[in-house]
């Protein structure tokens, strides 16, 4: 089987030839501080280049050296715009949300944001960034026909960006965000709904450009923390589900990939609306979180969900461990979600700093 193949064998809860292997995406790649030190012990010379905040554009070569079945397309900035970098090592995304990595950090966290009121009026002042913007679009149909024509991968759509959940608190602020679900129920639905809005007409955009060359589509919805959903079931049915119905199944109508959905944590009770919602794929399935036991999701959930990673946990055991201990985990996982298909090896999100090379 070729990587193309491979892929849509497992997809379709069948056996491949071998498991597929995933490895460049934004929540399935490596960080830049684990990134170059593993450059250096390949002896493999490059400049690094990253998408977005530290997640690295992986070198050709190392996918090539790993046997990695996918290849990825992502949206482009708009037209005209940059990343400029204040002197406190911050800068503002495209939706006006300020990012700052403070010195002693790994990571740039969310330390500003746009929307300061939660009210109607104050959603009505926001600008929103043009999802139509040419700029989002700039070359990929030519490199999605090129991939798809020329070579044999597995092809997925990562436009890196937040869904209708995670971008409300991009705007508001996550406390900040939470109070607003339960206090101003209306200025949230309101402004989950207008995202919304937004993700539509960017996915219009470029799946009119590039759908019938993807096999995967990737969004992103954290909905749960280290030991419980982020959000009652109640909430999320009331006020994020609709509006996540709304723009996935918009997606599905547009192309016959498959939907793939990043959701941290604890999620195992979405997991029943997500397939509703017509989610094919779950990742990171981070099995270090409360309810997440991959022998018992693989039972219950493993006829309608392909898992997408769950391959070594990168909290604990990618990070800590031996050599030894990270062979021993990915075998373990491999055999307990491998059988009968519906899995893609990854580790459990991105390979963090300080991961040791070997």
């Amino acid at each position: 089987m070729n990587s193309r193949e491979r892929m849509l064998t497992a997809l379709r809860h069948q056996e491949p030839d071998r498991v597929p292997i995933d490895f460049g995406g934004g929540p399935t790649g490596i960080e830049v501080g684990a990134y170059d030190p593993l450059k250096t012990l390949l002896g493999f010379q490059s400049q690094t280049k990253t998408f977005v905040r530290d997640h690295v554009e992986v070198d050709e070569p190392i996918l090539e050296r790993f046997g990695v079945d996918t290849r990825y397309l992502r949206a482009g900035a708009p037209r005209g715009f940059q990343i400029r970098m204040e002197p406190d090592n911050s800068y503002v995304d495209i939706w006006g949300t300020r990012w700052q990595k403070p010195p002693d950090s790994f990571y740039y966290d969310m330390a500003g944001y746009p929307i300061q009121e939660p009210t109607l009026e104050a959603l009505k002042r926001y600008r929103w960034p043009d999802p139509r913007d040419p700029g989002r679009t700039d070359g990929l149909p030519e490199r999605a026909k090129t991939l798809f024509e020329k070579t044999n991968y597995a092809i997925v759509l990562d436009v890196t960006g937040f869904g209708v959940f995670e971008q409300g608190w991009a705007l508001r602020g996550f406390q900040d965000f939470l109070v607003d679900m339960a206090a101003e129920p209306k200025f949230a639905e309101a402004l989950i709904q207008a995202v919304a809005d937004y993700q539509v007409a960017l996915y219009d955009h470029v799946l009119a450009e590039i759908g019938p060359y993807v096999q995967v589509v990737m969004v992103a919805e954290d909905l749960g923390t280290q030991h419980a959903p982020m959000i009652s079931l109640e909430t999320y049915r009331r006020l994020v589900k609709p509006a996540q119905k709304r723009v996935w199944q918009f997606i599905k109508s547009k192309t016959e990939a498959r939907l793939f959905l990043h959701s941290c944590g604890s999620v195992r009770a979405f997991i029943p609306d997500l397939i509703e919602l017509g989610v094919d794929i779950l990742n990171p399935v981070q099995v270090a979180a409360k309810d997440m036991d991959p022998k018992e999701l693989k039972a219950e959930f493993g006829k309608d969900l392909t898992f997408w990673g769950g391959g070594c946990d990168t909290q604990r055991v990618l990070t800590f461990g031996t050599p030894e201990e990270v062979e021993k985990e990915v075998r373990t996982r491999i055999f307990e979600l491998a059988p009968g298909g519906g899995f893609v090896f990854n580790q459990i999100h991105n390979i963090q700093p300080q991961v040791p090379p070997e």
